[in-house]
């Protein structure tokens, strides 16, 4: 069995105003502050429904004006992303059946702008487990490597990415 995870990377917002946004949708969730990054591991995001975490992304973004990046990895076999830039969606992916997204935006709103060609070919070559695609879209924008791989359902099992103990989460337990 692969992997199945949602989060959610904001970038540029600390976690107290991230937790803060969380706590008025009354929502459960881990919060990781990985300066300039917070990671929110929804709870109810790991439903895997796309339209929950795109409407927890989008939510976040406007609220918090900042660019949060949003990712659902199915069973390994789907790796789908939204990147919204405040209320702007700037790219979508899924690699099956899905849009292909504009590469140009998703480098440029990640200070990116040289990466484009290998991020097209990132995100058009086959890959055996769509973690491995996650973990290598990650570096290529710079985004936290604890990002790759986790979600809440792993997180409230204590099953922690490297480098990560439960004493630098922040669980928000919403009233939702």
């Amino acid at each position: 069995m692969g992997n199945f995870y949602t989060n959610i990377t904001v970038r540029g917002v600390e976690a107290g105003r991230t937790v803060k946004a969380l706590l008025d949708l009354g929502r459960e969730a881990y919060v990781l502050e990985l300066n300039p990054y917070s990671v929110v591991f929804d709870r109810q995001s790991e439903d895997q429904d796309t339209r929950i975490v795109a409407a927890l992304a989008e939510h976040l973004a406007i609220k918090l004006e900042a660019v949060a990046f949003a990712v659902l990895n199915h069973d390994d076999d789907i790796l789908w992303f939204q990147v919204y830039e405040q209320s702007d969606l700037v790219a979508e992916y899924a690699n099956r059946g899905g849009p292909k997204t504009n590469v140009e935006a998703l480098c440029r709103v990640f200070g990116r702008p040289r990466d484009t060609v290998p991020m097209w070919l990132l995100l058009r070559r086959p890959f055996l487990f769509q973690v491995n695609r996650h973990q290598r879209l990650a570096r290529r924008l710079g985004l936290p490597e604890a990002s790759v791989g986790t979600g809440f359902n792993y997180l409230s099992r204590n099953e922690l990415p490297s480098g990560v103990t439960m004493d630098r989460l922040i669980h928000v337990r919403g009233t939702g």
